[in-house]
């Protein structure tokens, strides 16, 4: 039976969905650009503007404009489409998503300036062109924005999605499994696993390895996801075979729990392909960007914060004994020592009884303001002047007491990895729901995909969605 037989919930082929989506997506940028750009030329040539900011030279013609901004839209389709913008399926993840869009406009942008430098016919305003580039960027926004929410609701009720299989068993099927199903949103349906399995299965058992390539033309599969465990990897062989000549997306979910992690990158040695486990991900210039764009940042925070934080000094001296700032003995990188700073939020002497312990809900050792500090991260303040003086990062791990930090070391692997870069005031562990005493273990995992996946763009991410984070307050305590 051929594909074109096969419908989802709208009874529209699913193979038109793969045109008419990505067609749409396209006309939606393009539509914003336009927009913007008529918004941008509208806003400089108006009378509240120009008695403002008079036009020195004649006001240009507004065709010049439409074709300057036709020419955007089809330098920027250009690269979207070269970088697989439309390609379905998209990231789920709309920062992501909206970055990438992103880039490539401000690409498109800054090749038409150099191209009006060379072209000499016509004077182009540079405040039109500048409010083009505020104004695009505003409306290329929004308009990802509301495309992604138009494709999440159709992929949830059941239209444009993509079927797919699961080959393996273990922990790691269970787990893809179970984000799939918890996730419409995703674009991905799933039809059953394939594989011999003797114990019941949470889905349709759709027949054994050998079987693939009938099993992807009698159900329709447009992906095949293997995700066993390391030691089933010699079937990834079987079944490429098993599809010779059937056209399908193979997908591999790696063991995320490989000593090296998993492969980041190819890179080539003479000709010969290597994946990378392990790379410096600080080495040279993107260690200086990180530290600059800390400094700067927590510079610009502590100013502007300056008086919030002298307010909360003065009700913690007002409303309990002892000093106002904590000093904590914390790890940080190369596994050196160092105080963080905290405001106090809890009683003089808290841990005389306890010893070295977590916070729990409900602690109390814990101040009533404390309690209210705790509760929006505000005790975590001060450690804005760890970052300045580099015993911290803005975005890092999160880091330990020392005798936590021993402990987790002996029983842990991989978890002197988190110590590669400096502690981070926020942390992709932390805006992923893994706050306060939670499993060290998920925590690990996802501190060392950040230091070896860091970007400037990622510490953006995550400082955004630590706004959420700590609006929600989920174990904060």
């Amino acid at each position: 039976m051929g594909e074109t037989d096969f419908t989802d919930g709208s009874g529209m082929n699913r193979s038109r969905w793969r045109i008419a989506l990505p067609a749409a997506a396209a006309l939606s940028d393009a539509g914003a650009l336009l927009f913007g750009a008529w918004a941008a030329y509208a806003l400089r040539f108006s009378e509240f503007v120009t008695a403002r900011i008079p036009v020195v030279n004649e006001m240009p013609p507004a065709g010049w404009y439409s074709r300057l901004a036709l020419i955007l839209a089809a330098v920027y389709a250009v690269l979207a489409v070269s970088g697989g913008l439309y390609r379905l399926p998209r990231p789920s993840n709309w920062f992501d998503d909206t970055a990438e869009a992103l880039k490539r406009f401000i690409f498109a942008w800054t090749l038409l300036l150099a191209g009006i430098f060379f072209y000499r016919v016509a004077s182009f305003s540079r405040l039109t062109l500048l409010m083009l580039l505020v104004l695009d960027v505003m409306a290329l926004w929004l308009a990802r924005w509301l495309w992604m929410s138009l494709r999440q609701w159709l992929y949830r009720q059941g239209f444009a999605t993509r079927r797919a299989a699961v080959a393996g068993r273990g922990p790691q099927s269970e787990r893809i499994i179970n984000q799939i199903v918890a996730n419409p949103q995703y674009g991905l349906t799933l039809a059953g696993v394939i594989g011999d399995f003797d114990a019941p299965s949470p889905l349709p058992v759709l027949g054994d390895y050998s079987q693939t390539g009938q099993i992807v033309r009698r159900h329709n599969l447009d992906a095949v996801i293997v995700a066993g465990s390391s030691a089933q990897s010699e079937l990834i062989g079987k079944l490429v075979r098993a599809c010779y000549g059937v056209n399908v997306n193979f997908l591999y979910l790696l063991d995320i729990d490989l000593p090296g992690g998993g492969p980041r990158r190819i890179v080539e040695v003479g000709g010969i392909p290597l994946w990378a486990l392990k790379e410096t991900p600080f080495a040279g210039w993107p260690g200086l960007v990180k530290r600059t764009f800390d400094l700067c940042t927590s510079l610009c925070i502590l100013i502007v914060l300056a008086p919030i934080m002298l307010t909360l000094a003065v009700i913690v001296k007002l409303t309990s004994q002892g000093p106002v700032l904590y000093r904590q003995r914390r790890v940080g990188m190369d596994g050196r020592e160092f105080n963080c700073l905290k405001f106090r939020s809890m009683r003089v002497g808290a841990e005389d009884r306890t010893g070295v312990v977590w916070a729990k809900p409900g602690d109390a050792r814990v101040t009533p303001f404390g309690r209210f500090m705790r509760r929006f991260s505000l005790d975590e303040l001060p450690q804005l002047w760890n970052i300045v003086r580099g015993d911290m990062s803005l975005v890092g791990p999160r880091p330990e007491r020392p005798e936590f930090v021993s402990q987790f070391e002996r029983h842990l692997d991989g978890y002197q990895e988190r110590h590669r870069m400096r502690a981070g005031l926020t942390g992709w562990a932390q805006v992923n729901g893994l706050r306060g005493n939670t499993s060290i273990e998920e925590r690990t995992k996802f501190d060392r995909y950040y230091v070896e996946n860091w970007s400037l763009l990622l510490d953006l991410k995550i400082l955004l969605m630590t706004i959420l984070a700590v609006v929600k307050g989920d174990n904060s305590y």
